[in-house]
């Protein structure tokens, strides 16, 4: 059984000023079925028209894993559960740190309908189409490439342990701990 050091917990409370509100996360779900991929059209602002993966923002007390989800079913109607990590994107916005956190989804049910205000159309595309696309961005085009490669890091959920959301991603591939980490 995993355990947390009682310690850390006792000394981040009193230190956790590294915590700041200065994040705008992202989140994007890769939908894969045979060989093609997901991607849904943006029906208004700056990328209208454009193409990419479902996307959205990370609400206040949400985990990013519900976020994926929850944008997943929104802007598609489609439900599934997580089966990967695909990749990660840093930048600096005007609200500070942005991180953009691609997974990989097993879809449960293809009732796919978008959603009217934000998307425009959806449909799966064959990576040999990909260059006939006008992308929301090189990010975008570059997690939909890795997706269907079939390439993504297995997460290993130590929620129930830690009684909260937690997820780990190891580069390596592993989807358990060693005894020594785990005791």
């Amino acid at each position: 059984m995993w355990r947390f050091c009682k310690r850390f917990f006792k000394y981040w409370a009193r230190t956790n000023s590294h915590v700041t509100g200065n994040f705008d996360i992202g989140v994007a779900a890769a939908v894969v079925t045979d060989s093609s991929i997901l991607l849904v059209q943006e029906a208004k602002g700056a990328y209208a028209g454009c193409w990419g993966l479902p996307k959205g923002h990370v609400e206040p007390n949400e985990s990013i894993e519900n976020a994926v989800l929850r944008e997943l079913q929104e802007e598609t109607n489609i439900t599934g559960d997580i089966s990967g990590f695909i990749g990660l994107r840093t930048t600096q916005t005007r609200h500070g740190v942005g991180l953009f956190l691609c997974y990989k989804i097993l879809a449960s049910n293809f009732n796919a309908k978008p959603q009217e205000d934000e998307i425009s159309d959806l449909r799966f595309y064959k990576a040999e189409e990909f260059d006939s696309i006008e992308w929301v961005s090189a990010a975008m085009r570059g997690f939909a490439e890795v997706a269907l490669k079939d390439s993504s890091l297995p997460l290993i959920d130590l929620s129930t342990e830690s009684k909260r959301p937690y997820q780990l991603v190891f580069s390596d591939g592993r989807i358990t701990l060693s005894e020594e980490v785990v005791q």
